[in-house]
């Protein structure tokens, strides 16, 4: 869900200064709370970073974070004076006056900082670092005690400065475009933004017309305007909270006086974990996981190189048997010829032993080598197909709508172990594939690799089966009732199995498809992985239903 500027802005807005800095506290491992005069303003950095004022009860922490102590220590009977947002970005600085030992005012600097899903707590005084809650070294930038405490660099221009002229010579997508190009887009904020304009989000900016361009600089427009007030506005898929704005979004959705109490509808609106948190929790799992066994792929990979120097031993043991008759019974290297390169070969031997048993030595190594590349190449194919299967769970939690179909994939991650079991984890109820009619078919799309194998199985041999082409992605079935589908609608079906595929972004991909009863799972294979014979393939343009 979009955390952007516009609803950083509005958060901002929400906290009266000056006022008593009353407490600081631990709330979790990935946030802090100020109490402000009986309120608590919670500053997290965890999956999705933000602060809002919160009336989650947050029990006094006995072992306080490091962090948290200095900050107590620096910041003890302090006033918080003001609270800024920089830059129109999503950071935000909180400016404290505190009295030293001799009665001198000091001033504090603390800094919340978002960036892409990365939070931080900084605090600064004269420029420098004290502290942070994570400390950061990098080519680009450096958060440690001591060091000046620099702004990450910003060259977009705000939002209240876009015309018409900003469309001029561009080129791009419309979404990456203005992400891009204006400060405090995020991308479903674009997306939002084109919806709302009636406009593909993947729209050329050299195809865009002029009334179109009008549409979207009246937009922007719109949404500077809309600063001036504190609403903002939750929108909904079914019953399911799915994303908050500083606007009115496209669809339906639910209009709060306050940031920080949508934020906590969001979060916090029922006793279990929320939908939104447990979707970003998957995430970040899944992502490590993919990350974890790329760095083992690119290890194995390298012993694999390795292991392949086995021919060289094998044809030092025939180069030795061949001109045994010739050498000395024991050497400490010996030359000999080639015969396949008519070269000569020096070969290092072990002088202890005689020239015939070096020989055996150089094929017992060959042999164990071999073993070992085919043991590396199996494990190679192993590691290679768990990335696989990993990267179609990071595609369907991301494009997750129901709070079942998150149970499911948490289920399926459990069952084969990448994840612990919950306790009291289970599933509220059994989530529904996508349903569409088109000519009197009937077109059903798996949304996630539990729902995949349900449809398939579920098929008649007679319907067909449609997936893009070697990337993640949906089973597509149309129904066919054992009539021939006209091929308007078989590719309109194969548009659809591309749109919910890795290829959705792309202007163009190649979807297979075959009859249902050519379709088959391997004994012990993991959801959603079948194969699959006499398909024909289509190049179509992605469409989502």
């Amino acid at each position: 869900m979009p955390y952007d500027s516009f609803l950083v802005a509005k958060i901002v807005k929400e906290v009266e200064t000056p006022v008593y800095l009353t407490g600081i506290y631990d709330a979790t491992g990935h946030s802090i709370v100020l109490s402000l005069n009986k309120r608590d303003l919670m500053i997290d950095v965890g999956g999705w970073p933000n602060f809002r004022f919160t009336k989650i009860f947050v029990e006094k922490d006995v072992n306080p974070s490091s962090f948290v102590s200095l900050m107590r220590a620096k910041l003890k009977g302090s006033i918080l004076l003001r609270v800024s947002q920089v830059d129109f970005d999503r950071i935000v600085k909180f400016e404290f006056e505190v009295k030293n030992l001799i009665g001198e005012k000091e001033i504090f600097e603390l800094y919340h900082e978002v960036m892409g899903s990365f939070g931080n707590i900084i605090l600064v005084k004269d420029g420098k670092v004290i502290s942070a809650f994570k400390n950061v070294s990098s080519v680009k930038r450096t958060i440690l005690p001591g060091v000046n405490y620099v702004l990450p660099d910003e060259d977009r221009i705000e939002p209240w400065k876009v015309d018409e002229n900003l469309f001029l010579n561009a080129a791009g997508r419309l979404d990456q475009f203005l992400v891009s190009k204006v400060r405090g887009f995020s991308k479903k904020t674009a997306i939002e933004v084109a919806k709302i304009a009636n406009l593909s989000f993947d729209t050329e900016i050299t195809s865009l017309k002029v009334d179109e361009i009008d549409r979207i600089v009246e937009l922007i427009r719109k949404m500077v305007k809309n600063l001036d007030d504190t609403h903002v506005y939750l929108s909904f898929d079914g019953e399911m909270p799915k994303d908050i704005y500083a606007f009115e979004p496209y669809g339906e959705f639910k209009t709060f006086e306050s940031a920080s109490e949508a934020i906590e509808k969001l979060l916090s609106g029922t006793k279990e974990e929320s939908p939104i948190l447990k979707k970003e929790r998957l995430s970040k799992s899944v992502k490590s996981l993919i990350d974890k066994n790329a760095e083992i792929l690119r290890k194995v990979r390298q012993e694999l190189k390795e292991s392949d120097n086995a021919e060289e031993f094998r044809k030092y043991g025939e180069l030795l048997m061949a001109h045994l008759h010739e050498l000395p019974k024991k050497s400490q290297r010996v030359e000999v010829l080639d015969w396949e390169t008519n070269k000569t070969v020096i070969v290092n031997l072990d002088p202890k032993i005689d020239v015939s048993k070096n020989a055996q030595h150089f094929f017992s190594i060959y042999t164990r080598l071999k073993n070992k590349h085919d043991g590396i190449v199996k494990r190679e194919e192993t590691i290679q197909k768990r990335i696989s299967y990993l990267q179609e769970i990071e595609y369907e939690i991301e494009n997750i709508s129901e709070n079942a179909e998150l149970d499911e994939i948490e289920k399926e991650l459990s069952i084969f172990k990448y994840i612990p079991v919950r306790k009291k984890q289970k599933i509220q109820k059994e989530s529904k594939p996508i349903e569409y009619d088109v000519k009197d078919f009937k077109i059903i799309i798996g949304k996630n690799n539990i729902q995949n194998d349900r449809i398939t199985r579920s098929a008649s041999p007679d319907d067909l089966w449609f997936h893009a082409r070697e990337v993640p992605g949906s089973h597509v079935i149309l129904v066919t009732g054992k009539r021939e589908p006209p091929d308007d609608v078989i590719e309109l079906v194969a548009s659809f199995a591309a749109g919910h595929s890795k290829y959705r972004n792309d202007l163009w991909a190649s979807v297979d498809y075959t009859y249902v009863k050519y379709v088959s799972k391997p004994k012990g294979a993991k959801p959603g992985f079948v194969t699959y014979k006499n398909f024909k393939t289509l190049r179509v343009k992605p469409r989502s239903v």
